[in-house]
């Protein structure tokens, strides 16, 4: 209470002492009066004050940024699961042709305004990621589990068909801090995601298919017209996880009051297909960028919790 009131008294002092030099402060100054805002940790304050002699100033508080928030979003998602490291995707080991699906994802949230321009913000998104690429390799190994013996191992150089697509429950919680005048958001945190469904297959076109166990053995040739047949390929549905985790890192802007855009980049820190399987010869993390926009429709100035 001390610190509003001397809050108070410095803007009435201010705004007299501008008006008197014909100055502008945070508002206008004409030749009867003159309006100073002032901020301090409880709010924002507007005082108008008079110079001629006789009349009385005013004080009005202003509205508060809201302490938290309820809101809807939807967007969309480019990207899907990538070859980690990267090294396995340099030029001459793997070239690949991709196509997006931009299929819309929608979600909810929940955002705390914290102090000094900080905030936290938890999400529940219902999302579907996937693409559709055509990929050349120089020597792509495939391993076969065989609970009767020794794991079959195949080695593919040629051109091949990847289709992934994954339907998910997402939640990602952040810490945001903002600037420019409350309009921008910059944001970091972390995702949980299970996996409702999920589908992964590669269908070599053109190449050759080698077995490293019997180099003795001439290798097929694969054409169009002559694929790999069905029972031969790796089953790699069979084999992936029903849950993903990872870090994601965001800007956001607000368009107009309550209407925002953001857009992220996220990454997975687990391979998507389950401990054990060793299907390739390096890991496949999930990795996309997300574009949505936001509606708040729900937005409170008291605290949620009290004392």
């Amino acid at each position: 209470m001390k610190n509003s009131y001397r809050g108070i008294c410095m803007a009435v002092l201010l705004g007299a002492f501008l008006c008197g030099t014909g100055s502008t402060y945070a508002g206008s100054c004409t030749a009867d009066t003159t309006v100073v805002r002032y901020i301090d940790g409880e709010g924002v304050y507007t005082y108008t004050g008079h110079r001629s002699a006789g009349k009385v100033g005013t004080f009005k508080r202003q509205p508060e940024q809201p302490k938290y928030a309820f809101g809807v979003h939807v967007g969309v998602d480019i990207g899907a699961a990538a070859p980690w490291p990267p090294a396995h995707m340099r030029a001459g080991a793997m070239k690949m042709s991709a196509v997006p699906k931009l299929n819309p994802s929608l979600g909810v949230s929940f955002t705390g305004h914290l102090a000094r321009r900080w905030s936290l913000t938890a999400e529940l998104t219902y999302k579907q990621v996937g693409i559709d690429a055509e990929a050349w390799v120089s020597g792509q190994q495939f391993r076969m589990p065989n609970p009767d013996g020794e794991d079959f191992i195949t080695r593919f150089r040629g051109t091949a068909n990847v289709v992934m697509n994954f339907s998910m429950l997402e939640v990602p919680v952040y810490v945001g801090f903002s600037f420019g005048g409350g309009r921008s958001r910059i944001y970091l945190g972390a995702y949980y995601s299970y996996i409702l469904k999920s589908q992964f297959n590669t269908t070599p076109l053109k190449g050759l298919v080698e077995n490293p166990n019997d180099p003795s053995q001439p290798p097929i040739m694969v054409t169009p017209e002559s694929p790999v047949p069905p029972d031969a390929m790796p089953v790699f549905n069979d084999y992936l996880g029903k849950w993903d985790a990872g870090m994601l890192l965001g800007y956001e802007w607000q368009i107009v009051p309550r209407v925002k855009m953001t857009a992220r980049f996220s990454m997975g820190f687990k391979d998507i297909f389950r401990p054990g399987s060793n299907y390739l010869e390096y890991k496949m993390l999930h990795m996309r960028g997300t574009v949505a926009v936001s509606y708040s429709f729900l937005r409170y100035n008291e605290k949620p919790f009290r004392k």
